[in-house]
């Protein structure tokens, strides 16, 4: 979260201004939060990192209002002026990449958070290196991607959906039957089918296709 620096001068101003951008951001105004940013961005005196950040918050609301070719420039802009130093930035960076039709970008961007990890393995990670393998039509390492990240979080609905993707792929239709049947009971279970948003045509299909319409998604 950007800070408001106290006192009149330049940079005060400036970092106020982006944190009105922030907060319009984290309430889910992004058409605002762009505004705003952008005025922020233009005054003179915000201190190198607030500008990084700034930038990386407009990036994640042109992202959200499916700007993304923006998107990725901004947080490449963020990137140039505070070189990222933990894995979630370039997972953020990596779905940008990928929305934005750069897929062989997005898996580098992920393979490199992985590699930031080290010995740790995260959903996060393992999430977004299957799905963006996924759209190369790499099936099977999609498949041991997710498959890696389920034990961290095991109640995760979209690593089902998404590998059962995997092994359609692949021309395992029983594994993507059971898959895409845990997806939507997850969702049922924690009240959560409006997470699907526009997932959720797709998936009532794939339902339908598997004889499984019985889930009331």
């Amino acid at each position: 979260m950007l800070i408001a620096v106290g006192g009149c001068g330049d940079s005060g101003i400036a970092a106020t201004v982006c944190e009105a951008g922030n907060d319009a951001a984290h309430a889910g105004d992004y058409e605002q939060a762009v505004s705003i940013i952008s005025t922020c961005l233009a005054l003179p005196g915000l201190p190198k990192d607030q500008r990084a950040e700034a930038f990386e918050v407009r990036a994640w609301s042109h992202s959200n209002l499916k700007k993304h070719t923006l998107a990725v420039e901004d947080q490449e802009a963020a990137y140039k002026l505070r070189p990222p130093s933990e894995y979630r930035q370039f997972i953020n960076y990596a779905s940008y990449l990928r929305a934005a039709g750069r897929i062989q970008d997005s898996l580098a961007a992920i393979l490199t958070a992985e590699r930031m990890e080290g010995e740790k393995v995260s959903m996060m990670t393992q999430y977004n290196k299957g799905w963006s393998l996924l759209e190369l039509g790499r099936h099977r390492e999609a498949v041991e991607a997710f498959t890696k990240g389920i034990p961290i979080q095991p109640d995760y609905a979209f690593v089902y959906w998404r590998r059962g993707l995997a092994y359609e792929g692949l021309g395992d239709k029983k594994q993507a039957r059971s898959d895409f049947e845990r997806s939507a009971t997850l969702l049922i279970e924690k009240n959560n089918v409006a997470a699907a948003g526009d997932l959720l045509p797709a998936m009532k299909e794939k339902l339908r296709q598997y004889g499984l319409e019985h889930l009331p998604l």
